[in-house]
C-alpha cells in the first residue's frame, strides 16, 4: 500500500464497487424466483458479508500504517483471506452477468436464467476451493520424490538422499507449529544424509522464530544441515528507521538459523566428505530481477573449488539459473524455491499447471538445460493469500544417483 497514489485507490474502490453492483443485479435475478422468505435470509447473508469484506478493505486502505508497522499479521492475512473470498467469485459472476445480456436480448430470459444459475454454481465452487485452500489446503504437507541422474556422480554419491526444504515463512504461521512438526516426522522418516534450505525463514522480522527454535533444532541429517537466504530475510519489505535496525535484524535471523543447527552458506561453499570421496556444496546469497537486490556472488562463492568436484549449488530465485548458472557454470544441481508456485495450481489429467508461469517460466519441480539440473521447491508457508489451492505444502526427496551406461 505504500507508495499507491490516491487515484488508483480511487480507481481501486470503484472497480471493487461495480463489482458488487454488476453480481448482486445477476444474484437478484435468481433470487426473485425464490420464495419471499428465502430471498430475505440470503439477501441478509449476502449484504453482510459484502459489508465486512468492504468495510475490512476500505479501513485497511484508509489506515496503511496498521499493517505497514505492524509485527502481527493477523490483520493482514484476514483482509486478503476475505478479499480473495469475496471478489473472486463475483468478479467472475459479474463478467458472466455482463455478457448474458445479449442471451437475454436474442435467446429469451429463460436462457439468460439458466447461463446465471451456472455460473452461480461455478462461484459458490470458487469460494469452496479457495475456503479449503485457507482452511486445510496449507496444512497439507507433501512429500515429493525425485531420482536424479548425473553422468560425473562419484560412484561413491549412487543413492546419497538430499531434503529440500524452502520458503517456511514462519510469521505466516504466527504461534502454530502444527505444520512445522508435521514437517519434521515426514522428514525424519525418508532419515536424509542432508538436509538443505533454500532460503525465506520468516517474512520480515527475526523474532518470528521465536517458539519455533525447538524443532528447527530437531531436524537432522547424516551429513548435517545447511541453509542460504531468501528475499524476505533481509527485512527489505518493511520500512525501517534505520539501516542499523535493519543489520540487526538480519543479523538476528542468522543466528536463529545457526543456533538451529544449521549452517548458512553466504557465497561461500562447503567441502561434505561422504565415505573416500568429497563434493562441494555452494550457498549464495539471493539473487532476483532487478529492481530487487542482488546479493549472490557466485564467482566468490565458488572460490578455489578443486576441478572435478561434484557440485551442488543452493540459489533462491530459480531466475538466477537461467541468467548467471546455466552460462557461467557447470554446476550439475542447483535447488531454488522462492515462486510456491504461485500457491494455486490447476491439476488436469495428472498435469499441473500453475499461473505462476505467467511470472517466473520455472515456477516448481523439475528442469534441464545443458546437462544442468535445476529443481525448484513450492515451499511451506505462505506469503499474501494465506492458503494452498492444488499446490501443497512441499518436502522434497531427491535421490543421487550414476548414470547408468548402455
Amino acid at each position: 500500500m505504500r507508495g499507491i497514489p490516491s487515484s488508483a485507490l480511487v480507481l481501486f474502490f470503484v472497480f471493487v464497487i461495480f463489482i458488487e453492483v454488476i453480481s448482486y443485479l445477476g444474484l437478484w435475478r435468481l433470487l426473485n424466483k425464490l420464495p419471499i422468505k428465502s430471498r430475505r435470509y440470503l439477501n441478509i447473508v449476502y449484504f453482510v458479508f459484502s459489508i465486512i469484506a468492504f468495510g475490512t478493505l476500505f479501513y485497511s486502505f484508509s489506515n496503511p500504517e496498521v499493517i505497514r508497522h505492524t509485527r502481527n499479521y493477523t490483520f493482514f492475512y484476514t483482509v486478503i483471506a476475505i478479499s480473495i473470498l469475496n471478489l473472486i467469485p463475483k468478479s467472475f459472476y459479474a463478467v458472466v452477468t455482463i455478457f448474458s445480456l445479449p442471451i437475454r436480448i436474442f435467446s429469451g430470459a429463460r436462457n439468460q436464467f439458466i447461463v446465471l444459475v451456472g455460473a452461480a454454481l461455478i462461484g459458490l465452487g470458487l469460494t469452496s476451493v479457495i475456503a479449503y485452500g485457507i482452511l486445510l489446503g496449507r496444512n497439507r504437507v507433501n512429500v515429493v520424490c525425485k531420482d536424479l541422474y548425473f553422468d560425473n556422480l562419484p560412484k561413491q554419491l549412487e543413492g546419497f538422499k538430499i531434503v529440500q526444504l524452502s520458503d517456511i515463512h514462519l510469521g505466516s504461521f504466527g504461534k502454530n507449529t502444527w505444520v512445522l512438526n508435521k514437517t519434521l516426522k515426514k522428514v525424519d522418516a525418508l532419515k536424509p544424509d542432508l538436509l538443505l534450505f533454500t532460503g525465506d525463514i520468516v517474512n520480515n522480522f527475526s523474532e518470528e522464530i521465536n517458539g519455533f527454535e525447538s524443532l528447527l533444532t530437531q531436524f537432522k541429517a547424516k551429513y548435517g544441515k545447511y541453509a542460504i537466504l531468501g528475499n524476505h530475510d533481509y527485512g527489505d519489505y518493511y520500512q525501517w528507521t534505520d539501516q542499523k535496525s535493519k543489520a540487526e535484524n538480519l543479523k538476528e535471523i542468522e543466528l536463529g538459523l545457526t543456533n538451529s543447527g544449521f549452517k548458512l552458506l553466504l557465497n561461500q561453499w562447503e567441502r561434505i566428505v561422504v565415505n573416500d570421496t568429497a563434493f562441494a556444496l555452494i550457498g549464495v546469497e539471493n539473487w532476483g530481477h532487478k529492481p530487487f537486490p542482488q546479493y549472490a556472488d557466485l564467482e566468490m562463492a565458488t572460490k578455489e573449488i578443486p576441478s572435478g568436484l561434484f557440485q551442488i549449488l543452493m540459489t533462491h530465485d530459480p531466475a538466477h539459473w537461467d541468467a548467471i548458472v546455466v552460462p557461467q557454470t557447470n554446476i550439475p544441481l542447483t535447488l531454488s524455491g522462492h515462486t510456491h508456485g504461485g500457491q494455486f495450481g490447476v491439476k488436469i489429467a495428472g498435469i499441473v499447471f500453475s499461473p505462476m508461469f505467467l511470472v517466473q517460466e520455472k515456477w516448481g519441480g523439475l528442469y534441464e538445460s545443458d546437462n544442468q539440473l535445476l529443481y525448484v521447491n513450492t515451499g511451506l508457508g505462505t506469503i499474501g493469500f494465506p492458503g494452498r489451492v492444488e499446490m501443497n505444502p512441499e518436502i522434497t526427496l531427491l535421490t543421487l544417483h550414476k548414470t547408468r551406461s548402455h
